[in-house]
């Protein structure tokens, strides 16, 4: 008897005798209707397609305008492949038009206009008005209580409730607020990242002093939205914890009020010791500046932990010196940057093909990495403790030929203290190419998303050997390194760093902390993709590609020391200087003076440099002119990389740079995130969405 192929329905029709007797003769007959079946199969999926269309929620994403024509909602913001969401705006727009004026209205359509969480506050609801006695509002008062503490401090916010005096300016010029018939929208650019299963950072563990951040920097700790809908209260918006706010809370959670923020399956914050998570009503909230630590307990007590959640430390009582503290936390960031639990599979996907090879169906060599050692899932691939491990079972691989593919995958978001380097450094055999990422599951289907692993120390690459057809590759995905990443001498064709965060110069014995260095390598093409680092050094290594990147300042200035390279930067933002051989720039910020050998070749366009910088032709590049170079000029929000708007540019940037880009964008390494485009369409589609008589002002609010 043969089997039936669900795969094939004509064939699967056919009389049981007929398809015995077509193996016999070798399927000339399935062969035959293949051809048939294949055309129905499309016809059958152009039928299904035609079908799912007829929704907004399963339609193709070239449907959605014809959709939106007959809803009428006008121009979809954001181009096709853009980064602004549509679908949703499309879906609720008859929603929204029979709540028009509403707040729950304006918030929901700001927030599918944008996709970043949207508060709407009536500003006319909070004047100093003389009050009805029909219609009193208790809560509404002239003056504030001076002896409410936790009110005072929403003062500017969105959740200010504090009354003013009427304010006559426009509000849709982000000049006045509190008037008659004024509605604001606060909007949050910054993003909040979770982060469970990281090792704390021991500054000092005699003296019981650790930090959140695995690097050891002071970082503010966020919360997160707990839902998509608008921000109702301070704590679910992705803002800085305050101390007062987490004060209040651990305070009401010991009165045994129940707590959302610090219990249940998904708590804010956590802290784990040796002999077990940390009970919320343990924890108390304090001024950590001077490391001051909580009391020691008393006879029978359970000890407390001190946490400062706006620099993002903590103490332990004395007596108390664990080896080892974990932590979940949310930081916050502009975008996906940098090593994160975010999304990256798509990034690893354009790193890959960046490096000419896609994502290897079936890797021939792989193996995972947990210090707990959880496990791949997989029985068949191994598991180990360290990266050391990995990389010498990699190394020490029986009769590696051109051509394979390995992957590293390391599955915890832990620290990891060793360095790569000298016998332990990683080798790349002629043509082969190894891949070492952070990601779950197996190996063969991973997730890039959810860890965060760091690394104290170096990783070095080399690639000895002859040359073979297939290129050597080495690619870096989603590693935290507290250290170097270094090429030593040899063949190499491709460096591939993608979503890496390079942590420079946090101790004596790192002095080149966060280089990506590379030396004597006549093939090698080093690229950076959605990559922070502290600064890039090339010897004798033809090519340097940076993308969606943010590189420098070292020590002394420098950030791009690649004079012997042609360097192509696309949509990043170099804090230092550079120097190159040849230069093609797009789209980017130079902030500090760049030197090119080669000024015949390459370009610059829709860029900013500095007016002496030595560089190759511009074209609508800013400045523009010598009168303009003392006012156009880059600004950021911070440029200490702890800060949570670390490369972001500040709201009183130029526009000319704010806006500057090729596609309107902002110039730098959050082009990608489109924020000009999503700000214009807001505000040019409010009047669709407001009654007669509103008048709106959208508000940044971070």
């Amino acid at each position: 008897m043969t089997p039936a192929d669900p795969d094939r329905p004509v064939y699967r029709l056919l009389p049981e005798v007929h398809r015995s007797r077509d193996a016999e003769l070798g399927h000339p007959l399935r062969s035959l209707l293949e051809v048939v079946e294949d055309e129905l199969l499309r016809l059958r999926e152009d039928i299904d397609g035609l079908y799912d269309n007829w929704f907004v929620e399963t339609c193709a994403a070239w449907v959605l305008p014809y959709l939106a024509d007959l809803l009428g909602p006008g121009d979809l913001p954001g181009g096709p492949g853009g980064a602004v969401p549509r679908r949703a705006l499309v879906a609720h727009t008859l929603a929204n038009r029979r709540r028009k004026g509403t707040p729950g209205a304006l918030e929901e359509a700001a927030r599918d206009i944008t996709g970043r969480p949207v508060r709407v506050v009536e500003y006319f609801q909070l004047l100093g008005t003389t009050q009805n006695v029909n219609h009193p509002r208790p809560g509404d008062v002239r003056t504030p209580d001076l002896r409410d503490t936790a009110r005072l401090a929403l003062i500017g916010t969105p959740f200010d409730r504090t009354a003013r005096t009427v304010d006559v300016r426009h509000a849709d010029r982000r000049r006045g607020r509190h008037n008659i018939g004024v509605v604001g929208l606060h909007l949050w650019r910054l993003a909040a990242h979770p982060c469970t299963g990281v090792d704390a950072r021991a500054v000092d563990a005699a003296a019981g002093r650790w930090t959140f951040d695995p690097a050891g920097r002071d970082l503010p700790l966020f919360s997160r939205p707990r839902s998509a809908a608008a921000p109702a209260a301070e704590t679910d918006a992705p803002a800085p914890l305050r101390r007062l706010r987490l004060h209040q809370e651990l305070t009401a959670l010991r009165a045994g009020s129940p707590s959302t923020l610090l219990a249940g399956p998904d708590p804010l914050l956590t802290v784990t010791l040796p002999d077990g998570p940390v009970e919320p009503a343990r924890l108390i909230c304090a001024d950590l500046t001077d490391w001051a630590r909580p009391p020691a307990p008393s006879d029978g007590a359970a000890p407390q932990v001190a946490v400062d959640p706006a620099l993002g430390r903590l103490t332990l009582p004395p007596g108390s010196a664990p080896e080892r503290v974990r932590v979940a936390y949310s930081y916050g960031s502009p975008g996906d940057l940098g090593a994160g639990p975010y999304d990256r599979r798509a990034t690893l996907t354009t790193a890959l093909a960046a490096a000419g090879t896609p994502w290897p169906d079936a890797p021939d060599w792989q193996i995972a990495v947990s210090r707990d050692l959880a496990g791949s899932g997989d029985p068949s691939v191994p598991t180990v403790t360290t990266l050391g491990a990995a990389v010498t079972a990699w190394n020490e691989r029986p009769d590696p030929r051109p051509g394979q593919v390995g992957v590293i995958a390391v599955q915890d978001s832990a620290t990891y203290d060793e360095d790569l380097t000298g016998p332990r450094r990683i080798l790349i055999p002629p043509g082969n190419r190894l891949i070492v990422l952070a990601a779950g599951g197996r190996p063969a289907a991973l997730g890039a998303v959810g860890l965060r692993p760091h690394l104290t120390g170096t990783i070095e690459a080399a690639a000895p050997g002859g040359q073979v057809a297939q290129p050597s590759q080495l690619v870096l995905d989603g590693l935290s390194v507290e250290g170097r990443i270094t090429v030593a001498p040899g063949n190499l064709d491709h460096l591939v760093v993608s979503g890496c965060t390079l942590v420079g110069d946090r101790a004596a014995t790192l002095p080149d902390g966060g280089l990506v260095s590379a030396e004597a390598n006549p093939r090698l093409a080093v690229r950076l993709l959605r990559t922070v680092c502290a600064g890039v050094r090339l010897s004798d290594v033809p090519t340097l590609d940076l993308a969606d990147s943010i590189v420098g300042p070292r020590a002394g200035g420098l950030a791009l020391d690649a004079q012997p390279a042609d360097v192509g930067i696309e949509a990043s933002t170099v804090l230092g200087r550079t120097t190159a051989r040849s230069l093609t720039v797009s789209d980017s910020i130079l902030r500090d003076r760049a030197e090119v050998v080669w000024r015949q070749q390459g370009y610059l366009r829709f860029s900013y440099a500095p007016p002496d910088s030595r560089v190759p032709r511009r074209y609508r590049c800013q400045p523009a002119d010598d009168a303009a170079a003392g006012r156009v000029a880059p600004a950021f929000d911070a440029l200490d990389p702890a800060a949570p708007g670390f490369g972001r540019l500040a709201a009183r940037c130029p526009a000319e740079i704010a806006e500057g880009a090729e596609n309107g964008e902002e110039m730098g390494a959050y082009r990608y995130l489109r924020q000009p485009r999503r700000l214009a369409d807001l505000t040019g589609r409010l009047d669709d969405h407001l009654r007669f008589g509103l008048e709106a002002g959208v508000f940044l609010a971070d």
